[in-house]
């Protein structure tokens, strides 16, 4: 039923950079499609705009007490800078931390954060420099990250940061040798560009009004083809789609194959709010984000009642299936879904430390396999055919209180979202 070479065989045909808004990620989403028509399950691709930026260039130049320019990386989004000023070392970006920086050059340890974004902004720095990678990485053969400032993060604020990475390795270069005080250019512009998500439709056959939605997110990011994240979800959603085209379910299943999950759920949270009417309708989410690796371990993350996880639990132990089951968020494409109240599970293969990896270039088929395909598929039809199939729905629709404060706090709410 699961067949683990047909869905490496997507994988296959999705391995290249898919990133938001790109025309690499309109290229997957007509593959998506066109596989999706190949066995007789119409689908569409819908657009969505997305906040992008353009960094033109981005310097940073060291010239006291000693000169040498460090290869960096401006933030998408950025604020423009053009300006010679005092370094300082603000560490890990505490109040005390950011005590008397304004117009200076500020290295902190970490990521621009939404806790941290509105402390930064407040403190009046020139720029933000911050640490990409590791301090042992290979020049050669690792990449330094291309940041992006958030619109749920700067529409929050007023003005916006300057920002740039420069590699882990040249940090600790600058804070060994005393830098004292640099050159920093960022030139950088706001764009908007079009991503896309690929839905498809299998009508119920007994309870057509009530829906289970499948998702994955098929886009990568910079300098990665994301194979593990998430080409393998996307193969294992085309594999259950494919299924229930040839075995009609009984409640109505909607699949949606989501673009910019990279930039912040975008592709999903495009979904809900096009959808409302059906999201409203729809009792579970399942959820498919990492899977394939060949050495990891199989899991499902629930994202509301206990119920449902204890409901998970039996019955995998039931066939046989070591999978670990537990509750909490999970961050993907399942939040916007349990944010509108729908219970999620997210399902996946947690790669082995050392013997995977995500978000980087070494993100490729060579630590995937159609074995380990097969087995995330098998379990992620188990669940699926006994949701659909249920002569009594076994999941309420409810995300329970707690739950609620969990999502609020991913999202960086302020305040709880209204019932």
């Amino acid at each position: 039923m699961i067949d683990g070479n047909r869905m490496y065989g997507l994988l296959e045909a999705l391995n290249f950079q898919r990133v938001s808004g790109t025309e690499g990620e309109e290229r997957a989403a007509e593959i998506i499609r066109d596989t999706c028509l190949s066995f007789g399950l119409a689908a569409d691709i819908e657009p969505f705009t997305t906040p992008d930026g353009v960094v033109d260039k981005t310097q940073l130049t060291v010239v006291s007490p000693y000169t040498k320019t460090y290869e960096a990386s401006g933030f998408k989004r950025s604020a423009s800078v053009d300006a010679q000023a005092e370094v300082v070392y603000a560490e890990n970006g505490l109040e005390a931390n950011l005590i008397d920086i304004e117009g200076k050059i500020v290295l902190i340890n970490q990521g621009i954060r939404h806790d941290s974004y509105g402390q930064l902004l407040k403190a009046k720095p020139l720029c933000v420099v911050v640490p990409s990678g590791e301090a042992c990485d290979n020049v050669a053969d690792t990449d330094i990250r291309v940041g992006i400032l958030r619109a749920v993060i700067t529409d929050k604020h007023e003005g916006r940061l300057a920002a740039m990475h420069v590699r882990a390795a040249d940090m600790l270069h600058m804070l060994t040798n005393k830098a004292a005080e640099a050159q920093v250019t960022i030139r950088a512009r706001d764009t908007e560009l079009t991503s896309r998500n690929v839905t498809a439709w299998i009508a119920g056959t007994q309870f057509p009004e009530q829906v289970i939605v499948l998702t994955a997110h098929y886009d990568s990011l910079d300098h990665s083809n994301g194979m593990y994240d998430n080409a393998s979800g996307s193969a294992i959603l085309m594999e259950l789609a494919r299924y229930f085209t040839a075995n009609p379910p009984a409640r109505s299943m909607r699949f949606v194959w989501c673009g910019s999950e990279e930039r912040g759920l975008l592709g999903s949270k495009a979904f809900v709010a096009q959808h409302a009417d059906e999201v409203e309708k729809t009792r579970l989410c399942i959820n498919f984000d990492l899977g394939g690796t060949i050495a990891g371990h199989e899991f499902a993350t629930v994202t509301g009642p206990d119920t449902l996880a204890y409901h998970i639990d039996m019955m995998m132990k039931e066939a046989g299936f070591a999978v670990d089951v537990k509750t909490d968020t999970y961050s993907s494409d399942c939040i916007p879904f349990a944010d509108s109240g729908v219970p999620a599970v997210s399902v996946g293969r947690g790669g082995a430390p050392g013997l995977s990896y995500i978000h980087n270039r070494r993100d490729v088929i060579d630590y995937i396999s159609a074995d380990a395909l097969a087995g995330t598929g098998n379990i992620a039809l188990l669940l699926a055919r006994r949701m659909e199939g249920a002569k009594v729905f076994p999941v309420e629709r409810v995300i329970p209180d707690d739950m609620k404060q969990k999502i609020d706090k991913y999202l960086n709410r302020d305040k709880p979202k209204e019932a």
